[in-house]
């Protein structure tokens, strides 16, 4: 049951006395700004007009959470996100008013609201004047104006004509900082960037050397002339420019918007890759930021986030009609999965479609497969896994591992002889004491040799009738694939296979991760995402919906010990869709032959 939040708003008479009043909320959420429809309504100008957002998360505990970026004070710390006990009389600052945080009656979260009576310094006229007694101020800043223009731009600019060599690099003077060590080889180069003069850097330089679109051997060698000791990230627009621009919010506060329209006039735009990606800034780490998310490690270009995904997501349909895109204000009104699925086959070719998980879809992958009996451990496969022994892989009974074997982040394809052959051997017939096995990715082979048509090196064992049986039903090839009609002289034949790497193409989910191996306390196991002993047909979808990945995703320490993330960025990346975000030493790795996960000796890391 939510617990409900207890506002009180004392107010401070003229003549000394207080008025209190006194309001419930009962879903446990209050929304915090200067916005009359705000639930606590601060009127004060430093304050947004949807500024934060108050949660109850648990018994006697809240969080608090900036929806602008704009900070505030947590007992005088500034923050933008904080999970905060009510029993410690934490007191949260936004302008002149204090929330002061306490346990009420009834178990609600009590919070009073206080405006802060400051009266200014006496001497306050004094400070903003621009009158002195012994050295005007408005002198003083003439002063010390020329003296920076002499130092850090005539001197740089005359020195090398007067003594031969600058002594003060002129560039230097202006910079906001270093470069990041993934830029580093360029920082006596900046017209790389910086390709014209009094230009904020433009999308062009940086595509450059990162465009997915262009000839990626002829960019690796452009950035190895220069001089970089990696191979650059290539991405990709996460839309067609003209939908990001339509898609994107106006910026939430009146000095976003003015701040905005003075960047435009200003030949300053915003929606470059340099709005968000800035370099000469090295920030520290925010120690206010939660567990999972993000930290900011030094040397890497900052990401000043203009939108994050919400903010363009959450109402995507108003903004860009024409999207089939199903608008996601939160991780908790995360729309269910939309799996890619084989729906039937145009010749050999799988025609694919997604399907919503509530429509429970079906796989035609052309396959007959039941996991049910495989997995059953007291059945005949469990039998077979026995008499194989550990040496062979198995054991008593079959697991997912038996089949299924890992490769990175995902599986390697099902090979019928590496993963089935064990138990489903292709051995057709015993010639001169050896057995004659099929290849089975090879058509034409099976074909052959059941049709008794192989060439004298391969003397024919069987009549064309074989493969007439091999296809009836009870026939060797129907126990594992879908035999279908055909107006051949068989009369029958085999369905293409097609069996997808990769269901959710828009999100990237690593089976790697030591959660979702069973690795770790709270761990996921396979049978807790893929209800496999209890399917008995190939055609059955064996994923589940984004309930099950909220079990963790979203949860704190204190709910799960399996507690992780629910930043977008946890399975989506921004410029390469489908995939979660990566550095561009994955591409260095695959150039130099090396295996996942090695480190190439002498060259630095980011």
């Amino acid at each position: 049951m939510t617990q409900a939040i207890t506002l009180r708003l004392i107010t401070r008479q003229a003549g000394g006395g207080e008025i209190v009043r006194v309001r419930r909320i009962d879903w446990g959420e209050a929304l915090i700004g200067r916005s009359p429809e705000a639930d606590i309504h601060l009127p004060d100008l430093a304050v947004d007009m949807e500024h934060a957002l108050l949660q109850v998360t648990g018994q006697g505990r809240v969080t608090v959470k900036t929806l602008t970026g704009e900070p505030f004070l947590v007992d005088g710390k500034t923050t933008s996100h904080v999970e905060l006990e009510v029993v410690r009389g934490h007191v949260i600052t936004f302008g002149d008013f204090n929330l002061l945080l306490g346990q009420g009656g009834e178990g609600d979260v009590a919070v009073t609201i206080l405006k802060r009576e400051e009266e200014p310094p006496a001497t306050s006229a004094s400070l903003f004047s621009l009158r002195a007694t012994m050295f005007g101020r408005r002198k003083m800043a003439w002063t010390l104006g020329l003296v920076i223009l002499t130092l850090c731009l005539l001197a740089p600019l005359i020195s090398p004509a007067l003594v031969g060599h600058a002594r003060i690099h002129p560039d230097r003077q202006w910079s906001s900082g270093p470069l990041s060590k993934a830029h580093a080889f360029l920082e006596k180069d900046c017209q790389a960037c910086h390709a014209q003069a009094f230009v904020s850097v433009r999308d062009q330089a940086c595509l450059a050397c990162h465009n997915a679109g262009g000839d990626a051997a002829k960019i690796d060698a452009r950035v190895g002339r220069e001089g970089s000791p990696f191979l650059p990230l290539l991405i990709s627009d996460h839309a067609p420019h003209d939908l990001l621009l339509r898609a994107m919010p106006p910026p939430p506060t009146v000095r976003g918007r003015v701040a905005g329209m003075f960047e435009t006039a200003m030949n300053h735009p915003s929606d470059r890759c340099a709005s968000c990606h800035r370099e000469h800034a090295v920030l520290p780490a925010d120690p206010a930021a939660p567990k999972t998310a993000d930290i900011l490690r030094a040397g890497k270009p900052a990401l000043v986030v203009v939108n994050d995904c919400a903010a363009c997501h959450s109402r995507l349909k108003m903004r860009l009609p024409s999207t089939g895109l199903v608008d996601t204000p939160s991780w908790d009104r995360h729309p269910d999965f939309r799996p890619l699925v084989t729906v039937g086959f145009d010749g050999p070719q799988p025609r694919l479609q997604r399907v919503a998980l509530s429509a429970h879809p079906q796989e035609v992958n052309g396959l007959t497969f039941s996991h049910r009996i495989h997995m059953d451990p007291t059945g005949g496969a469990a039998r077979q896994g026995q008499v194989l022994g550990a040496a062979r892989g198995y054991g008593a009974a079959l697991t997912c591992q038996s089949c299924h074997r890992p490769d990175g982040a995902g599986f390697k394809p099902i090979e019928m002889e590496r993963d089935c052959g064990a138990c489903h051997s292709l051995a057709f017939a015993e010639v001169g004491g050896q057995l004659k096995t099929l290849r089975h990715h090879d058509m034409r082979n099976v074909a052959g040799v059941l049709r008794g048509a192989l060439p004298p090196a391969n003397p024919p064992v069987a009549d064309p009738a074989v493969l007439r049986r091999a296809l009836a039903p009870g026939g060797l090839c129907v126990d594992c694939h879908t035999v279908t009609p055909s107006a051949g002289p068989l009369g029958r034949q085999i369905a293409p296979v097609h069996i997808p790497e990769r269901m959710l193409p828009w999100g990237d989910f690593n089976h790697a991760v030591p959660a979702h191996s069973g690795v770790g306390a709270g761990a996921a196991a396979c049978a807790d995402c893929h209800q496999a002993r209890t399917s008995d047909r190939s055609q059955d979808l064996l994923i589940e919906g984004v309930a099950t990945c909220r079990a963790c995703h979203g949860k704190t320490e204190h709910e799960t010990t399996a507690f992780a993330g629910a930043q977008c960025s946890e399975c989506h990346s921004y410029h390469q869709p489908g995939e979660s975000p990566r550095t561009g030493q994955d591409r260095l790795f695959t150039a130099l032959g090396l295996p996942k996960g090695a480190k190439p000796r002498g060259l630095p890391t980011f």
